[in-house]
């Protein structure tokens, strides 16, 4: 793989992180302020951004494939780092 490819892989990688945690959270992430529109949403902090930073490095890890076992869990970093922030029963 040249260099160019790994740059593109990662920013693959962190995109789907950021989509995962997304989907996870039940809530739209903003960088600097949440509109007024969205009411659940929610600006991305330390916390949240070092739980996106664990699934890159898992997704980077395991670049030749996850097993369907694997595809259930979610590492339980991420869940302590984030679960605060996730809204249910949307």
């Amino acid at each position: 793989m040249d260099d160019n490819s790994k740059d593109v892989l990662l920013e693959n990688y962190i995109a789907t992180a950021e989509q995962k945690t997304i989907a996870y959270f039940n809530r739209n992430l903003y960088k600097e302020s949440v509109p007024k529109t969205n009411p659940n949403g929610l600006v991305i902090n330390a916390a949240i951004i070092q739980g996106m930073l664990l699934l890159v490095t898992g997704l980077y890890e395991h670049y030749g494939g996850i097993s369907n076992m694997e595809q259930l869990s979610v590492s339980p970093f991420f869940k302590f780092l984030v679960d605060d922030y996730r809204l249910s029963g949307l």
